[in-house]
C-alpha cells in the first residue's frame, strides 16, 4: 500500500481524511497490528484493504503467487482474483445458531465437500484455532448455545479459516472479550499461522492484545500512520488518552 488516501465530504466538517497518504507494507506469514483509538481510520483502511471501499488515491497490491495484483482494479484480473484468498472476520461475527459446528464451518458457508472428507477438513480447522484432536471431534456436533464465548469466537475464526485464505483481517477481535477468551482467541491466531502458514491484519483499539500476538504494528492517528515498528516501540508513541483507553491490563 502507498500513498493511499480515502477523502470524504461532508456539508458540516468539510473534507474529512479518513485515509491520509498511508504507505503499510505487510509481509508474507507476518501477524501485523494496526492500533488507534475510535475514529482513527483503522476501519477505512480494513475495507480498502478488502476491496469494500475504493481509496481515493494510491497503490494498494497485493502478491498473489508469483505475482502482483493491484487492487484498485475492479473485475476479475484484478480484486476478484484477490478476493477467494482474503478472510475478513469482524467484531460483530455471528454463528448459525440453528446450525451445529460442523454446519457453521461447511453448509452455512457454502463449501460444499463429500460428508467425511468435510468432517477431516473442519476438525483439521478447529486443531488449528487451538482446540485439541480429541475435543475437536466432539465439537463438531455442538451447537454455537452450547458453547463458550472463547469456543464461539475460535470456530468463528475457524469459518473464515477453513477456505483456506492467504491473508486474514480481524477487525477488533478482541471487543468485549473476557480475560480468558482474549488468552485463547491470542493463541488461537499465533497456532493457525504456525499451522496453516497465513498472514494476518489485525486492526485493533487493544494496545495489549497486539503487544501479545503481533511481530509488528503501525500506530494511526486521524488518518495517518505516525509511526511503525515493534509493537514495544508503538507505545512510546502514545498519548496520555491513548494509553488510558488502549491499555486495559
Amino acid at each position: 500500500m502507498e500513498g493511499v488516501k480515502k477523502y470524504y465530504y461532508s456539508i458540516e466538517r468539510g473534507v474529512v481524511k479518513a485515509a491520509d497518504n498511508i504507505d503499510l507494507v505487510v509481509n508474507e506469514g507476518e501477524i501485523y497490528g494496526v492500533v488507534g483509538l475510535s475514529g482513527a481510520g483503522k476501519t477505512t483502511l480494513s475495507r480498502i484493504l478488502y476491496g469494500l471501499t475504493d481509496p481515493s488515491n494510491g497503490k494498494i497490491g497485493v502478491k498473489l503467487g508469483d505475482d502482483w495484483i493491484d487492487m484498485t482494479e475492479k473485475g476479475p484480473i484484478g480484486r476478484g482474483r484477490v478476493k477467494p484468498y482474503l478472510g475478513l472476520l469482524h467484531q460483530e461475527y455471528s454463528l448459525y445458531p440453528h446450525r451445529n459446528v460442523l454446519g457453521n464451518l461447511t453448509e452455512a458457508i457454502s463449501l460444499e465437500l463429500p460428508a467425511e472428507f468435510a468432517r477431516m477438513k473442519a476438525a483439521y480447522v478447529l486443531n488449528a484455532v487451538g482446540f485439541d484432536e480429541e475435543y475437536a471431534q466432539e465439537i463438531l456436533s455442538k451447537f454455537p448455545d452450547e458453547l463458550s464465548g472463547g469456543e464461539r469466537h475460535r470456530v468463528a475464526l475457524a469459518q473464515v479459516l477453513i477456505k483456506e485464505p492467504n491473508i486474514i483481517i480481524l477487525d477488533e477481535p478482541t471487543g468485549t472479550m473476557d480475560p480468558i477468551t482474549r488468552v485463547q482467541v491470542t493463541d488461537s491466531i499465533r497456532k493457525a499461522r504456525e499451522e496453516l502458514n497465513q498472514t494476518f491484519l489485525i486492526i485493533s483499539h487493544d494496545m495489549d492484545f497486539v503487544l501479545d500476538v503481533c511481530d509488528r504494528a503501525s500506530l494511526m492517528r486521524g488518518g495517518r500512520i505516525l509511526k511503525t515498528g515493534l509493537p514495544d516501540s508503538i507505545v512510546d508513541d502514545l498519548t496520555s488518552t491513548e494509553k488510558k483507553k488502549m491499555f486495559k491490563k
